[in-house]
């Protein structure tokens, strides 16, 4: 009699089962003929996703960067009648005083039709100027924002 009592769960079974009933069988056989193993197809990752905050961010960086925009256009419209002033006097501000001292004494002096015709031809003139500004540097400002709405960190 064994000194050890041996069951049928305890035996070493040798199986073999069929090739075709292993859904891996073409891979293992590649892999004894050392081919290489074709991939298995990756999933695509999940988009991110975006929340609302991440809108309202982008919303009040584009409302920041438009009114630093359209502010900096003003400004450089309403300097450019000035320069244009120190130009013809040759950089002499006494001069360019007195030239806008006769200017505005004249309007004045003006019957009323005449200052509203000049106050609405000169508006005409600066909103013009400032619209030129503005379609001048328009590209260069949508550059900006679409850089800085490409980045996570928003920059001023």
């Amino acid at each position: 009699m064994p000194h050890y009592l041996k069951t049928p769960f305890d035996r070493e079974v040798d199986a073999h089962p069929e090739p075709d009933w292993l859904p891996h069988a073409p891979m293992i056989a590649a892999v004894e003929r050392g081919e290489e193993l074709p991939r298995p197809p990756r999933r695509a990752a999940k988009a991110p996703r975006r929340h609302w905050w991440g809108l309202g961010a982008d919303c009040c960086y584009i409302v920041i960067k438009s009114g630093l925009y359209l502010m900096a256009c003003w400004i450089i419209a309403m300097g450019l009648p000035l320069m244009f002033l120190l130009l013809l006097t040759g950089g002499q501000m006494d001069k360019g005083l007195v030239f806008l001292g006769s200017l505005f004494g004249a309007y004045a002096d003006a019957t009323p039709d005449r200052q509203y015709a000049f106050a609405a031809q000169a508006s005409w003139v600066l909103v013009a100027l400032a619209t030129a500004v503005a379609a001048w540097r328009l590209p260069r400002f949508l550059d900006e924002v679409s850089d800085g709405l490409k980045t996570r960190r928003k920059v001023s």
